[in-house]
């Protein structure tokens, strides 16, 4: 019958390549079909016809439909309005990768905006806040915009000849590619990826329907199955997040490229798979990535699975889900958009629908569905914090890691919080006054809403993130804890950096080798109060780093008072918690530096995955800390463990990874470098985890209830 079916689908194939694309397009008969194959296919859906149809060049489209993606464009499909792909600069319609120039001078004579941009408040992941770039960008074509760039125009947008297509993204490590993969048949449809050495790799599956139109701001629905093989060989594009998060990391798209770099958009649920085989019953490790919830995506080349899979003989998948604005509105109006009465948490419940799509295919790659591990960095441990909490991701899961995120406050908002945030977007998105407020954000431009990322008034910690809204997340990660209502007999790591929060002390980057004692002492006041700053003064006392010797003994106080409040605290917090209530927990601490001398946010992710850029040498400490980290991150996935098998044992040339101990008078954890040690310490004495336990209640709230604070930025 296997055999039949596959006789089936090649014999589709061959007539897919015959068939024009009209053809082709026709054949897919739903939005969440036809959204499936827009790049295979060459497809977008007419709302108004209700039909799947082939999509027009960007360069043959008038003013009405330029900015659209997904829809041929009208009335019913205003929703899709983005300048991903295509855009008007005033005269005629053009292909959004013409604006993808690296020089100042290229970028004005395609007609583009050349300019100043600095990363936002909340940005999380490498280059940090603060980092200010100048780059090439699609015009605004906003009121005012020939105002605001005089020296772009004189009678308006001027006709500039076509410019090359930007270079396309690759899909994957090119030198682990050889070849097809056979066709793996999962729930949503048959997919064919891309067949390496020592590893196959599937790109881009959608996991769920496409949360656009009437299902933005809802949860995720199960994906109808596909007939035709879904060429899994490409990473979809990234969910919508603003340019400035972006923009800076030249390695990241700017947007559509007529090669194989999607851009940035609503339809962005897809997930990607790495396996030795697709025969066997291996551990599975699900990665959520970070980026305080409002930016990043599982196409970043440090998550690439494929060395992990290979070298390690487990399958690796990471997930995307809806961020910011589209991922984490919530008020009670939006309760209506879910079953069960949720709100504010469409990123987190498209998790969950990830989970359950692994829980339902992965034996078909390779993958054990009892023995998988979720994991994350940053708002992704902050996920996987949640998720421990959340009685409906259970049954998908069974171990968990939190790499510098874990039940921080900063990874969940108040209900009060979310409240705060709907009405700027409602604000923002011109629907105050409209007679259904629900009916006119859905169906707002998608480009108008995601500006409202930058204007909602929370800014103490990730603009967005999940809502405790007391039906899906029913209290926050500690609370949850400490009442011994997480996931039952769950093995847990979580760790921190040496330097996590560096990047978030105010004044980063230039405050690390400038910052004096007296703006060390404003950076106290201004976050945790007046009467704090002698005690916070005497807690992390100013002295200078030992490796990082060009840094402020102030800045280093700074940074260690920041390290402990948002991630070192919780991840001891969390484990004793856990380690009471009867889950073996494991906590580390990450000390190899880089060149500066720091251990920076997001520094052991390419440790972990295999990812390492090529100074590292294949035989040199640093590959060396990697394998080690490789090796326990894979032995607790496949055994509750980091130890493997046998805890006494431990892993080659490493001390055995002691279990956290929260009932004797002392713990321990494992300093991870290429010196690694077992670190032992009374129980509760870290620096300022006394302090702030003592004040935690107060310290972790959003700034609109916290007014002492306002207008102070305090970052992940």
């Amino acid at each position: 019958m296997k055999y039949a079916l596959l006789l089936v689908h090649t014999v589709v194939q061959v007539l897919d390549a015959l068939d024009t694309a009209e053809s082709q397009c026709g054949q897919h008969r739903s939005i969440s079909e036809c959204l499936a194959f827009r790049h295979q296919h060459g497809c977008v859906w007419d709302v108004p016809a209700e039909h799947c149809v082939p999509e027009m060049p960007c360069d043959q489209r008038p003013r009405e439909s330029c900015h659209t993606e997904l829809t041929t464009g009208g009335f019913s499909a205003g929703w899709d309005d983005t300048r991903n792909k295509c855009f008007w600069d005033g005269r005629q319609c053009r292909w959004a990768d013409e604006c993808f120039m690296q020089d100042a001078d290229s970028c004005k004579a395609a007609g583009c905006i050349w300019g100043q941009h600095c990363t936002p408040a909340d940005m999380s992941i490498k280059p940090g806040p603060g980092f200010c770039f100048e780059s090439c960008s699609v015009p605004r074509l906003d009121p005012g915009f020939f105002e605001e760039f005089p020296e772009q125009v004189e009678s308006g947008p001027p006709v500039v000849k076509r410019t090359p297509k930007a270079p396309r993204a690759p899909s994957a490590p090119a030198q682990r590619l050889m070849g097809s993969t056979g066709i793996v048949y999962t729930t949503s449809g048959p997919v064919q990826g891309l067949a390496g050495v020592g590893v196959q790799t599937f790109l881009g599956i959608p996991f769920a329907q496409p949360p656009v139109g009437i299902l933005r701001w809802a949860s995720p629905q199960k994906m109808p199955q596909w007939s035709h093989v879904f060429q899994a060989t490409a990473f979809g594009p990234a969910c919508t997040q603003a340019f400035d998060y972006y923009a800076a990391d030249p390695r990241n798209c700017k947007g559509y490229t007529r090669g194989e770099c999607y851009g940035y958009t609503e339809d962005c649920l897809t997930l990607n798979v790495w396996t030795p085989a697709t025969t066997g019953s291996r551990a599975v490790m699900v990665w959520i990535h970070g980026g305080c919830y409002v930016s990043g995506s599982a196409s970043d080349p440090e998550y690439n699975g494929s060395a992990l899979a290979a070298q390690e003989d487990v399958v690796v998948v990471s997930i995307q889900y809806r961020l910011g604005v589209f991922g984490f509105l919530g008020d009670a109006i939006l309760r209506s958009r879910d079953p069960r009465g949720s709100t504010g948490n469409y990123g987190l419940l498209d998790t969950v629908a990830a989970l359950e799509w692994v829980q339902e295919n992965i034996a078909s790659f390779g993958g054990d569905p009892n023995k998988v591990t979720i994991f994350g960095e940053s708002s992704g441990a902050g996920s996987v914090s949640l998720l421990l909490g959340v009685e409906e991701a259970w049954p998908f899961y069974q171990r968990g890691i939190m790499e510098s995120g874990s039940g921080s406050f900063w990874t969940y908002v108040t209900l009060s919080g979310a409240h705060a945030n709907f009405q700027k977007v409602v604000s923002t998105s011109k629907c105050s006054n409209a007679s259904t407020i629900l009916s006119c954000i859905v169906s707002a431009s998608q480009t108008v809403v995601a500006e409202a990322v930058e204007a909602v008034p929370c800014k103490d910690a990730c603009t967005w993130a999940p809502v405790v809204d007391g039906v899906l997340v029913r209290g926050t990660p500690l609370e949850l804890a400490q009442s011994g209502s997480l996931r039952p007999d769950t093995p847990i790591i979580a760790g921190f950096n040496l330097n996590d929060g560096a990047m978030f002390v105010a004044g980063y980057p230039f405050a690390m080798a400038t910052m004096s004692q007296e703006s060390m002492q404003s950076y106290y006041s201004n976050l945790y109060g007046e009467e704090r700053v002698q005690t916070l003064d005497g807690i992390f006392q100013p002295q200078k780093s030992g490796k990082a010797w060009w840094m402020s003994e102030y800045f280093n106080a700074a940074q260690s008072c920041e390290t402990d409040f948002s991630y070192s605290c919780t991840a001891q917090w969390l484990a004793t918690s856990s380690a009471l209530h009867g889950s073996p927990a494991y906590v580390y601490k990450f000390s190899e530096t880089s060149s500066m001398g720091l251990v920076l946010h997001g520094d052991e992710i390419p440790y972990i995955f295999g990812t390492l850029d090529s100074y590292a040498g294949p035989n040199g400490p640093k590959a060396q800390v990697s394998q080690w980290m490789m090796k326990y991150w894979t032995n607790f996935a496949k055994f509750g463990n980091p130890n493997g098998k046998s805890a006494e044992l431990g892993v080659e040339g490493l001390p055995p990874w002691p279990a956290w101990d929260a009932h004797g008078p002392m713990t321990t954890l494992l300093n991870i470098s290429s010196t690694p040690a077992v670190v032992s310490f009374a129980n509760n004495s870290w620096p300022g985890c006394s302090f702030f336990r003592e004040h935690w209640d107060f310290y972790s709230l959003c700034l609109p209830q916290n007014p002492r604070h306002e207008g102070v930025s305090m970052i992940v």
